[in-house]
């Protein structure tokens, strides 16, 4: 270990500190209130393999709103990897909206029961 290197925060820390949120997912439907704890699981899941290639892609916050989740990322990429993934794991629909202003992505992924 040397003891002459500078010190300092890495950049996937900075980023996850300072922001923005660029992707935002949104789980929605009669489906989710019976299941977050799996989704929460295979999110979990998800964001780990992501960082393990891609350490600046990190989930930020899972939120809980009635009935339904919210995921903040601080990618796109990866608000996108996570909705095509509840797709494939859970089925269901995803719909998909960027932002010209300021490039985020908001990702929509429904089942109803």
């Amino acid at each position: 270990m040397r003891r002459d290197a500078p010190g300092g925060v890495c950049p996937a820390c900075a980023q996850a500190a300072r922001g923005p949120v660029l992707g935002r997912l949104l789980v929605t439907g009669a489906y989710v209130e019976g299941h977050a704890n799996e989704i929460r699981r295979r999110v979990a899941n998800v964001a780990a393999r992501a960082a393990f290639t891609q350490p600046e892609r990190r989930v930020l916050a899972v939120v809980r709103h009635d009935g339904s989740l919210e995921i903040l990322t601080t990618s796109q990429k990866l608000a996108h990897r996570l909705a095509r993934e509840l797709q494939k794991a859970f089925r269901g629909a995803v719909s998909y909206a960027w932002s010209d202003r300021d490039g985020e992505l908001l990702a929509v992924w429904r089942r109803e029961e």
